[in-house]
């Protein structure tokens, strides 16, 4: 298949599935659509070729990420299979597909600072850490379906979470349906907004 974002164009091949995402409510700032999921798929050679620095906003602040030269992650729009799909509210958007690059703080640059945030959704109702920046989420036109919107990106960061009890879902998408097993919950993405550094 065809990936094409801000930063480049390639054919690829996905090899296997290696997270699912929840919408979640954060704080207790609700959600629009809980319905709505990313089912992420590690992405084969070639290997990204990019290495920007970018300046990522996101309700926690501003920071400047590099960008990194290493594997990346497919999010496809999913649904879990027997919830409810939420079509009532007008204003929820369509979500785009995303290629997830490693990223980290700029060195010498502000380092995100740990904090505490509640999360909540059908599998966790905990208080959680987020540890440090990890991934940017870019919205990515798969085989020339096109991107709705190209300014809301992700700014996903580790987090240190209790223990949680493995379980099976039933995931839909574009692929076709199958099962998969939910592990320990690793990051939160959150949306944010991006511009490239120029170096000159």
């Amino acid at each position: 298949m065809t990936l094409s974002n801000q930063f480049q164009t390639r054919r690829v091949e996905l090899i296997r599935t290696e997270q699912f995402c929840n919408a979640v409510d954060k704080n207790g700032e609700g959600i629009l659509d809980p319905s709505a999921h990313l089912t992420c798929y590690k992405v084969g050679r070639p290997v990204s070729a990019v290495r920007p620095r970018v300046i990522a906003t996101d309700q926690f602040g501003e920071l400047e990420l590099n960008v990194r030269k290493r594997r990346t992650q497919l999010c496809v729009p999913s649904q879990e299979i027997g919830t409810p799909v939420n079509r009532s509210i007008s204003e929820v958007p369509s979500l785009d597909h995303f290629e997830l690059y490693s990223a980290a703080t700029t060195p010498g640059e502000s380092k995100f600072e740990r904090r505490e945030v509640s999360l909540e959704d059908p599998f966790l109702d905990e208080t959680v850490e987020l540890k440090k920046p990890v991934r940017l989420g870019v919205p990515t036109s798969k085989n020339n379906e096109g991107i709705d919107d190209p300014d809301t990106h992700l700014t996903c960061y580790s987090l240190k979470a209790p223990s949680f009890d493995k379980r099976d879902v039933e995931v839909s998408n574009q692929f076709g349906e199958f099962r998969l097993t939910v592990k320990k919950p690793n990051m939160l993405c959150v949306p944010s907004s991006k511009q490239v550094v120029d170096d000159d």
